[in-house]
């Protein structure tokens, strides 16, 4: 059995693909839903492509597992469906489905709580093949008791996923308050029950991968003590280049994408990307010059 370390969550679906990993099934523990099918990535310079993929991890893993909607029909009732499985507390998939909401023209908002986050969930599933698990408060352990066959499915956790780890990844969850987020303890004992043959691990801090007396080191010491051997794939040499790049896309998206996106939402109503697609390669060229990063725009 084996647990492999990556800095960032994208990493997770090129080490699948690069050691031809073959997985049913996918379970995904996440404060977060990164499913943002994105942009251009070409837009952006090389060594940040990594980091602006993050936000659409969940979406790259669904692609990898492929096409589920067929399989989904032949599964019986209460098997773990095929695809990828996200785990995510009630209350983050609740800000996230508001967070969407928000985003829409007025025309197009639900404008119900409940039914937005129906709305949401069941879009995923049709859509991306992504089936969302709320836990907390649903039993982190029934979901264990679903999984059938160590080596067909993969278990990938993003840390900020527990309670203790906030102050040791990347995008923490600020006073989320008791009974929000998982605790370490409810996790280890999943990996017990489930014993998934491989976990990937990713968006520690690089502070907190090296540092023996880190939450995040107490994890890896009980993932050894079930019998993982652990390996690491990707990590940065500091954190100071991963909070630069997260900061870097998240400015260029909110100054510059979102901007265009608003000036031509019409168009691309429509389907007619192209001239907001010129315009924001355009513009990126200056901003990541301006950053110290090349370029890398290609149109």
């Amino acid at each position: 059995m084996r647990a492999i370390i990556h800095s960032i969550h994208s990493q997770v679906p090129i080490t699948i693909a690069e050691e031809g990993m073959s997985f049913r099934s996918i379970i995904s523990l996440d404060s977060h839903l990164d499913v943002s099918l994105g942009g251009d990535e070409d837009v952006y310079p090389e060594e940040l492509r990594i980091i602006v993929a993050r936000t659409g991890a969940h979406a790259a893993l669904g692609r990898i597992i492929g096409e589920v909607s067929a399989l989904r029909e032949s599964k019986p009732r209460g098997a773990l469906r095929p695809g990828v499985t996200v785990v995510i507390p009630e209350a983050m998939l609740a800000r996230h489905a508001e967070d969407i909401e928000s985003r829409l023209p007025r025309s197009l908002r639900i404008l119900d709580y409940a039914e937005s986050i129906r709305s949401y969930v069941d879009f995923l599933a049709d859509t991306m093949g992504i089936d969302v698990y709320q836990s907390p408060p649903e039993s982190l352990l029934k979901l264990a008791g679903r999984t059938k066959g160590g080596s067909e499915w993969l278990l990938d956790v993003d840390v900020d996923y527990m309670h203790e780890m906030q102050g040791e990844c990347y995008t923490r969850i600020y006073n989320p308050g008791p009974g929000v987020l998982q605790k370490v303890g409810k996790v280890v004992a999943f990996i017990e029950k489930s014993k998934p043959e491989t976990i990937t691990i990713s968006e520690a801090r690089v502070s907190a991968i090296r540092d023996s007396r880190s939450h995040f080191s107490a994890f890896i010491e009980q993932l050894k003590a079930l019998g993982y051997s652990i390996e690491e794939r990707g990590v940065y040499a500091s954190d100071a280049e991963v909070i630069r790049g997260i900061s870097v896309c998240r400015e260029f998206y909110r100054t510059v994408s979102a901007r265009l996106m608003a000036r031509n939402m019409g168009a691309m109503m429509e389907g007619d990307m192209e001239r907001f697609r010129n315009e924001e390669a355009a513009e990126a060229r200056t901003f990541f010059r301006k950053k110290g990063y090349g370029s890398g725009a290609t149109r």
